[in-house]
């Protein structure tokens, strides 16, 4: 029972001295939101360490909110660093720039800043965004072009289009359709009612596919593992080849360092995957 004793008091003490350790942040942002005219067709984002959220809407404008944010233990000093975060919002023609930087010399910001930005713009308008450093959201547009790089992505009811790069980025993608281009390296991809003509290459991650539609669906992988799933995994075309791998059917049957062919009478689709060191398998929802 001293044993016990001596275990729990030093776990409290330990929980208090953490409690006592522990620092609070203090947050200092302003808020800069701006309306466009129905003439923009495309929205283009350069950000650094910017959280960006585009969404489709039933709207005749672009709306742009703007928010740079400091975070600092103390008050004063986050506010102060607000200074240090420029950004511009730019029209040439009918494409919208809009642009997050930082100035100042890394000795004199002692803030953790960042910026959000939030766009809310009609569906039939393009995104073009590309962000280092943080979270990229887009919903409901039909058009998106996409480039994260040490950050992540979510795209959701993306109608015509989409062209993703990524790299340290992982990805989640739910109910894309028309034509789909993803280029991947070191990421996670996880997409759900893939309803799209689809072409990846990817290296060194894991592809979770959950396909919809006749596709084709179309894996070049490197050192990725490549997961796919189907309603009816039996209907469909299969190319499939994986060196140093094994290849997983839905049926249960195991194929090593062989490549898998199957062509049935009337396939619902196409799916074409090689990878290389890793496995696929197809699997039925």
């Amino acid at each position: 029972m001293k044993l016990l004793h001596h275990i729990v008091l030093t776990f409290v003490i330990l929980w208090t001295c953490n409690l006592t350790g522990q620092e609070v942040i203090q947050k200092a942002s302003r808020s800069d939101l701006r309306s466009y005219g129905k003439e923009i067709k495309m929205v283009s984002v350069f950000g650094e360490k910017a959280t960006v959220t585009v969404r489709g809407a039933d709207v005749t404008e672009v709306k742009v909110l703007l928010r740079p944010v400091s975070r600092n233990s103390d008050r004063e000093k986050a506010a102060a660093d607000l200074k240090y975060i420029n950004y511009s919002v730019e029209k040439e023609g009918d494409r919208l720039i809009i642009r997050n930087f930082f100035r100042g010399n890394p000795g004199q910001i002692t803030s953790n800043l960042s910026m959000d930005i939030e766009i809310v713009m009609p569906h039939s308008v393009q995104a073009v965004i590309t962000n280092l450093y943080g979270p990229v959201k887009i919903s409901n547009i039909a058009l998106v072009n996409a480039t994260v790089s040490f950050g992540s992505l979510h795209l959701t009811g993306i109608s015509s289009e989409s062209i993703i790069k990524a790299r340290y980025s992982d990805m989640e993608l739910e109910a894309v359709c028309g034509k789909l281009e993803i280029t991947s390296e070191k990421s996670d991809i996880n997409v759900a009612a893939l309803d799209a003509a689809t072409v990846i290459n990817c290296s060194y991650g894991t592809a979770e596919l959950e396909t919809a539609g006749p596709g084709p669906l179309i894996v070049r992988g490197y050192r990725t593992t490549v997961n796919i799933r189907a309603d009816e995994p039996g209907k469909y075309q299969y190319n499939l080849r994986s060196a140093q791998g094994t290849i997983i059917m839905p049926d249960g049957k195991q194929y090593r360092n062989q490549p898998v062919e199957v062509t049935p009478l009337s396939p619902a689709g196409l799916i074409d995957v090689t990878t290389s060191y890793c496995d696929i398998t197809i699997a039925k929802k």
